[in-house]
């Protein structure tokens, strides 16, 4: 697959289960959150991973790209882009829109 044909798969699955959430039966939501809630752990947990902060508690995916291209003089930037957008997914109650991205 490439890469553009893999974003819109995840976006059209992300936005299928977002619709059901949103707007299905009872019945519907509780098996899509049976079904689709374990894969969406399991995607964040992978994306996480790779933003795992080191002994420095720099993010190394982050800052190999500011270090090599953008900054070399500077530190990177923290938080990492990957935790703060997951905390802010998860936490943020203040939030007006919803928890998800429609497009």
């Amino acid at each position: 697959m490439f890469l553009s044909e893999i974003n819109e798969s995840v976006r059209q699955r992300l936005d299928d289960v977002a619709r059901i959430v949103n707007d299905g039966d009872d019945h519907a939501v509780t098996e899509v959150a049976r079904s689709e809630v374990p894969h969406l752990v399991g995607a964040v947990w992978a994306l996480l991973a790779e933003h795992q902060p080191n002994e420095l508690g720099e993010c190394p995916a982050c800052s190999r790209g500011m270090w090599r291209w953008q900054r070399p003089w500077r530190r990177p930037t923290s938080p990492c882009k990957a935790y703060l957008s997951a905390w802010r997914a998860l936490f943020d109650e203040a939030r007006d829109e919803p928890r998800h991205a429609s497009h």
